[in-house]
């Protein structure tokens, strides 16, 4: 029987699915429609006579065997990139200035940068921390080459990373009180979240007052699960584990928190090369997050 070859576009579209969770996303991220990359799933489950995505209306599982040309797919992509980089006129290198939010920083830290010297020896990153509205500034200013960064209101540029489910978080009164106001935790800085904040608050309790405003999400997420106030939180921020949670009402809301990698417009050469790789990194550290939370 002739054994089949793989292809790189193949393998890049299939890193893509296993990545982004769904043949829709990757469809979007890729600028393919969703008939292509399924197909392009299905030519490679041929060529290597393996199932690897179990797919039906809801979700996306990766087989065992899927994992293990995951594996293969990473590593022959790398391997792309490096015989590229080698040849190329202008190599990928010098200083890569990278913008984060502290929340989103360890990540950054334990998950990619320590891979990138094998991918891009002559790269040299540097990091900044701050809010998303403030990297977003010096990305546009060209102060910063990179910046992962919380989607804004009418903006959606950058390449996809992940989303956290946010959810309005209450106290359980044992007794209602006409006419009382609800006592709201502020995360009192310029972001996504203040701004949403005060949107639900004036919607759902038009009789509510600030009684706790803070610049660091750990501080309104302890005045919550401490019942002293309500606020609007990201799930992931609040610990099921704790007593306090079940004092709690955890209702979910239609908003999310997009997580994207934006890229400045003045790009050095090389650059979406390393936005991809870190992309990368960054979605499978998210991915085994979730399966080991």
């Amino acid at each position: 029987m002739r054994r089949g070859k793989l292809d790189l576009n193949v393998l890049e579209t299939y890193v893509t699915v296993c990545l982004s969770g769904s043949l829709k996303s990757a469809a979007e991220h890729l600028f393919l429609t969703q008939s292509a990359v399924s197909m392009q799933i299905k030519r490679l489950e041929e060529c290597v006579q393996q199932r690897l995505l179990e797919r039906n209306n809801q979700n996306l599982r990766v087989t065992p065997a899927g994992e293990r040309m995951l594996a293969h797919a990473r590593a022959l992509l790398r391997l792309e990139n490096a015989a590229l980089n080698e040849f190329l006129s202008e190599p990928i290198a010098g200083e890569i200035r990278i913008g984060v939010p502290a929340d989103y920083a360890p990540a950054l830290l334990s998950s990619a940068l320590p891979y990138l010297h094998d991918n891009f020896p002559a790269v040299v990153p540097s990091v900044e921390c701050d809010l998303s509205r403030k990297l977003r500034r010096k990305l546009e200013s060209n102060e910063l080459d990179l910046a992962i960064l919380t989607q804004d209101v009418d903006i959606d540029s950058g390449l996809p990373l992940w989303e956290e489910r946010l959810v309005w978080a209450e106290p359980v009164q044992t007794e209602q009180v006409a006419d009382s106001y609800m006592a709201v935790g502020l995360l009192d800085v310029d972001c996504v979240i203040r701004d949403m904040t005060l949107r639900l608050a004036a919607q759902h309790a038009p009789l509510h007052r600030i009684a706790f405003r803070s610049g660091n999400l750990s501080s309104i997420v302890s005045a919550v699960e401490n019942g002293f106030c309500s606020s609007l939180l990201p799930q992931s921020a609040l610990s099921p584990g704790s007593g306090s949670f079940n004092k709690l009402k955890i209702t979910p809301v239609g908003d999310h928190l997009r997580i994207r990698l934006a890229i400045s417009s003045d790009k050095k050469p090389g650059l979406d090369s390393i936005a991809e790789f870190l992309q990368t990194q960054l979605l499978l550290s998210a991915r085994r997050n979730e399966t080991n939370p």
